[in-house]
């Protein structure tokens, strides 16, 4: 089977190909990091591939960077277009320095990945400053899945493909091949297990298993709601008063770094300031959620806006929640000169919901697209003063808002 190409990712690279830079992607794992980095790397013309995997039991010798630089060196073609790869970089001992020290000796062109939210971000990252092309990357939008549908060749239809998406996320390899809903959420657990024990267990010596996991299902029984790391310690040490508060804190932080939940600040739309009180925490797939907690129709809302979100971020926009005098919009994207607000509800069913999701919306003076977003069509969908009204299988498929 071929690779399906993701454009969104793949044109923030290929610009950037050969400028003396390292190129890097970071996302949870198996959200189709590698592949993007070989669909871009594969096509440079007269070069020298040199591709390694750090989660391919033979190349854990090179998890030891002195012999990783030797490997790399030795693999070196003289007068060639050298173009270094390398996955999951951060399992390997020191590989800051190495990365910098090649990409100071330019003897190649350098592109990695990291299911590692900091990746390049600390001491050698600021060494490095105006030499790093970093994007971030994510499981499959739905867009992107209704492609993989029709590479391979599904009979079902759209909406039923948004259900699916619903149950069972956007991770790549449940829509390249036919599983069914059982075995989609088998592969999300086996992902979400290896995140777990490599990403957060192992990485940072996790001392406490369990009140990690249980701060993982925090957020996934909240989405949508706004919290702050103090509420989740509060609400956890009420099932149990032995919980310690620096480990929460400790905890959340890994499961950032893991790329495993996202944090969105609160932005006051009149100042454009982002405000210290209560975030919102999103995950990287919604198919976590289900295999965590199960599918919860009741929640739908809460996978409305995680979906979303994700949408958003793919498409390259910084994500918060907006307050404009004390009024909620669910999601704000900043890329640029570009802006939208969006607010989402399963349906408009009364002339109160109406008047709260559209009257926030309205209270924010600008120019900017505004949507109101809703999972089933009502009898009370309409555009309304300059703001769209449009279904999530339809937001979810537009070109540009």
């Amino acid at each position: 089977m071929s690779n399906v190409n993701r454009p969104r990712y793949e044109s923030k690279i290929r610009p950037f190909i050969g400028n003396g830079n390292i190129k890097g992607i970071t996302g949870i794992r198996r959200c189709g990091k590698s592949t993007i980095m070989k669909l871009v790397t594969s096509d440079i013309p007269g070069s020298n591939l040199i591709y390694l995997n750090m989660d391919h039991r033979s190349n854990w010798p090179y998890k030891d960077s002195a012999l990783l630089d030797k490997y790399i060196h030795d693999h070196l073609v003289e007068d060639a277009r050298n173009v270094l790869v390398i996955d999951e970089v951060q399992d390997i001992i020191g590989w800051e320095a190495e990365i910098r020290s090649l990409g100071f000796e330019e003897c190649c062109d350098i592109y990695i990945t990291g299911s590692n939210a900091h990746l390049l971000s600390g001491e050698y990252g600021t060494l490095l400053s105006g030499r790093v092309n970093l994007i971030n990357a994510f499981t499959l939008t739905f867009s992107e899945c209704l492609t993989f549908e029709r590479e391979y060749k599904s009979e079902r239809s759209v909406e039923e493909s948004l259900n699916r998406f619903l149950r069972v996320g956007g991770f790549p390899k449940l829509w390249r091949y036919g599983y069914d809903e059982d075995a989609c959420l088998q592969e999300v657990q086996d992902t979400l297990d290896m995140a777990l024990k490599v990403d957060v267990f192992y990485r940072f010596k996790v001392t406490e298993p369990d009140l990690l996991e249980r701060i993982l299902d925090f957020f996934c029984d909240n989405i949508g709601n706004p919290t702050s790391v103090f509420n989740i310690y509060k609400a956890l040490k009420k099932n149990d008063p032995s919980t310690n508060k620096d480990l929460v804190y400790s905890y959340v932080q890994y499961l950032e770094s893991a790329c495993l939940i996202n944090k969105a600040k609160v932005l006051d739309l009149k100042g454009m300031v982002h405000l210290e009180k209560g975030y919102k925490y999103f995950l990287a797939d919604i198919g976590i959620k289900n295999v965590r907690i199960g599918f919860r129709p009741t929640d739908i809302s809460g996978y409305m806006e995680n979906i979303v979100y994700l949408e958003l971020r793919s498409r390259g926009y910084s994500v918060s929640i907006g307050d404009i005098d004390g009024k909620e919009i669910d999601l704000v994207g900043i890329k640029s000169n570009e802006r939208v607000y969006v607010q989402l509800t399963e349906e408009l069913t009364t002339s109160d919901v109406v008047n709260r999701e559209f009257g926030n919306l309205a209270a924010i003076d600008d120019n900017y697209p505004k949507y109101v977003v809703t999972l089933k069509r009502g009898m009370f969908d309409n555009d309304m003063d300059g703001i769209h009204c449009t279904t999530l299988l339809e937001f979810l498929q537009m070109e540009k808002f």
